[in-house]
């Protein structure tokens, strides 16, 4: 898991960068469906409006509700009781409009309403409306909001409701103080709002992936560059591996045809500068480097690492030797050639050292040992390979020798061939693999004071994570992420 004071802005841009398709994606489709929901499959929502006026009996009815302008308030006595609103007015008016608000709201009007409007729609059975009588503070206005599936419905509930409101008010109060100022009509739709809905639905789908895409990424935290190497592991990255992929031929990336021509070049330049940082890393001396290639765990490319560096090497004119030192694996189908008898096989006494070396392979100065049948128990196995003396009777006739190592994650087998080695390399899928499980196999081997080189990132790509770069050798490639996958 990446820690919280990792995550600044740049690891935040490299997620959408990285993502930005499927985001957008996304976000895009959640606008779009939310769109048609609205528009299709959710029925519209209209609100009509109508406003009533209460007034004092005991005065005449306000001027705008007679049709003729007030006087001015210059010309206007203080005291005319016929003109004015006075604070008594006011609260008194205030009084009446909350017990119309209340005999509105009641049972008594709403089945009235409905039983006039089953009468007016009879093709409707279903009468559904709802409304809200709405009281401004400090005035004797009184506004009636409908809300119905159907403007027609919602239009005609308003003139309705203020129609029963007054005969009510009239029938019970026996009073005549509520007219209707503005007669009902549509507002409009308030439900659903398409464009603010469809514009959320965008950031809230697009919002969600990245969200997805982030948490992955703090959770799953891999050894994509060679910062996070340095940073978490405190070693150097002494080689990238570009994702490659074709028809079965790519697990030999760096094997030449015919005409000495690589179908992989990126890969074959990989591998070269694989070659000569492991020139400066190792410490020269005249019989052969043993280097020994594990993974914290399976399926990382590490056997695919150790093949394509045996080939380099032995295409540099050096004498290569490849031990598949991983005895519990069932298969290595890298070379046609038969897997009995094996190392197991010289480890039991029953075939001579010479006799599972398979010399000169493809045509090259690699030669391979097989692992030989699986063992009941391989530990044994290989602590009889590390009391013997194999690697130095093979060491005066290579210049290199390759232990092709079991990963770590919960076996001792790699921790027992490390000591063996003149420098372990671990190789990291920088898709996959997390942080933590690299962390804990190079722990494992620091506590037994083994010389690791540096770490092999595989399956790398550089345009992932904001970078990029290519080869102006006039060879005519380049890194990019136009190639498929790789198979370990």
């Amino acid at each position: 898991m990446k820690k919280i004071e990792d995550i600044d802005i740049i690891f935040i841009w490299r997620i959408f960068k990285k993502h930005w398709h499927w985001i957008s994606l996304t976000a895009a489709v959640s606008a779009i469906s939310t769109y048609l929901i609205c528009v299709f499959l959710i029925s519209p929502v209209y609100k009509a409006e109508i406003s009533l006026f209460a007034w004092d009996e005991k005065n005449k009815k306000p001027a705008f509700l007679q049709g003729s302008n007030p006087r001015p308030v210059a010309e206007s006595p203080a005291n005319d009781a016929n003109y004015g609103i006075s604070i008594h007015d006011i609260n008194l008016g205030t009084q009446l409009v909350n017990d119309y608000k209340e005999l509105i709201n009641s049972r008594y009007v709403l089945d009235k309403v409905t039983s006039i409007l089953e009468q007016k729609l009879p093709a409707d059975k279903n009468v559904d409306f709802t409304f809200v009588a709405m009281l401004p503070r400090q005035t004797r206005f009184m506004r009636v909001a409908v809300y119905s599936k159907s403007s027609v419905k919602a239009e005609l509930a308003a003139a309705v409701i203020a129609e029963v409101f007054i005969d009510s008010v009239n029938e019970l109060m026996n009073i005549k103080r509520v007219q209707v100022v503005d007669k009902a009509k549509i507002i409009g739709i308030v439900s659903p709002k398409t464009k603010v809905t469809t514009i959320i639905a965008f950031v809230i789908g697009g919002g969600a992936m990245f969200l997805i895409f982030l948490a992955y990424a703090f959770f799953h935290h891999t050894l994509h560059d060679s910062s996070v190497v340095t940073s978490e592991l405190k070693l150097p990255t002494i080689g990238k591996i570009s994702e490659i992929s074709g028809d079965g031929n790519e697990k030999l990336a760096c094997l030449p045809d015919q005409n000495q021509q690589y179908r992989f070049n990126y890969a074959v330049e990989d591998f070269l500068l694989l070659q000569t940082n492991l020139f400066y890393s190792l410490v020269q001396k005249n019989s052969a480097q043993i280097l020994l290639l594990t993974s914290a765990t399976a399926k990382e490319g590490k056997t695919f690492v150790s093949v394509n560096l045996g080939l380099t090497l032995a295409g540099s004119g050096k004498k290569v030797l490849m031990i598949d030192c991983d005895l519990r694996k069932i298969e290595f189908d890298y070379f046609d050639i038969p897997r009995f008898p094996g190392l197991v096989n010289h480890l039991l006494g029953e075939t001579a050292l010479s006799g599972i070396i398979h010399k000169n392979v493809l045509d090259t100065t690699l030669s391979i040992i097989n692992s030989g049948p699986i063992p009941p128990n391989p530990p044994r196995m290989l602590e009889i390979f590390q009391n013997s003396n194999i690697l130095e009777e093979l060491k005066t006739q290579y210049d290199y020798i390759i232990l092709d190592a079991p990963p770590l994650q919960n076996m001792a087998d790699g921790l027992m061939l490390s000591k063996l080695a003149d420098g372990t390399i671990i190789v990291a899928d920088s898709k996959r693999t997390p942080v933590n499980l690299v962390r804990s196999a190079v722990e494992q081997l620091n506590k037994i004071n083994t010389n690791i080189l540096g770490v092999v990132l595989n399956h790398f790509s550089p345009e992932g994570y904001g970078y990029g770069y290519g080869y102006g050798y006039g060879y005519g490639y380049g890194y990019g992420q136009g190639e498929p996958d790789q198979k370990s």
